[in-house]
């Protein structure tokens, strides 16, 4: 299986052209092998096939996070997904639609030569469903809002995301039975004149970069008075920024990059 090794501002992927692979029979399972720590390296965060729609769509991405899980949306992924199409020649133009699990999305590529380098991703509306709510974890007693983006997430604003308890905190929040199908968890920071995020990720763990993410951070930033939009928020992997319209659409946009390509052989018990 050829694949490609992608980023979207340090959020890794296994890419597969779906339209000239043969895509795996089990891609759960082979998610987990190749974000597995005897995979891929650098680990990616998840597998994605990039195939022919069956909605109209100019492509569909069909995105597995690292566990197998399937999430409801991944805005990076989108985007990335949308720089192979572009230069793998499958689809035409620079604005163009993606089929996802979410529903059919918009997408515009810029280039640097012949090379994608930025991508933009229509992300849907966020709603905020708990302005502010407290959760207990043990000994400790934590304000959070609750943000539906297509997937669920729950954001905390800390006073320096570099300190705060994310490997203890990201995982307790994200299996806490006030979120039955588990959450995504964002611990957001106003410092030095920024919005700075790191995000717990459902099925993954602490990604670099995470686009849904961003948009529930951001959602919550400008209901907090904290940030206008448009807004740049800085990850460990990068600079993404989210707009959003006068109907209440969000975009997503951010770098995108080929990191490498290759094979990997699938072990039997998964073909």
């Amino acid at each position: 299986m050829r694949y490609s090794l992608m980023s979207g501002a340090g959020n890794l992927f296994v890419v597969v052209d779906a339209f000239v692979e043969a895509p795996p029979r089990d891609p759960a399972s082979v998610a987990r092998a190749v974000c597995s720590e005897h995979g891929v390296v650098p680990r990616p965060d998840g597998l994605i096939l990039v195939r022919p729609s069956a909605r109209g769509a100019d492509c569909a991405m069909e995105i597995y996070n690292a566990d197998g899980s399937r999430p409801e949306t991944c805005g990076n992924g989108i985007r990335c997904a949308a720089k192979l199409a572009v230069e793998r020649g499958h689809v035409r133009g620079d604005t163009f639609t993606i089929e996802t699990d979410a529903g059919l999305r918009g997408v515009h590529v810029g280039r640097e030569g012949t090379a994608v380098a930025r991508a933009r991703a229509q992300m849907g509306r966020a709603r905020i469903v708990s302005p502010e709510e407290e959760l207990v974890l043990g000994h400790d007693r934590l304000r959070c809002t609750s943000v539906d983006v297509g997937n669920p997430h729950c954001v905390l604003l800390v006073e320096d995301e570099r300190t705060a308890p994310v490997e203890r905190w990201g995982p307790a929040i994200a299996r806490h039975p006030r979120f039955p199908s588990g959450t995504n968890v964002e611990f957001l920071a106003s410092r030095a004149g920024a919005l700075h995020l790191r995000v717990w990720e459902r099925g993954v763990g602490e990604t670099r970069a995470c686009g849904s993410g961003a948009c529930a951070a951001a959602t919550v930033a400008e209901a907090r008075g904290l940030a206008f939009w448009p807004i740049h928020l800085e990850l460990p992997g990068g600079t993404l920024e989210v707009d959003r319209d006068e109907s209440g659409e969000l975009t997503l946009s951010g770098p995108v990059e080929e990191l490498a390509t290759a094979e990997w052989r699938e072990a039997p018990s998964l073909r």
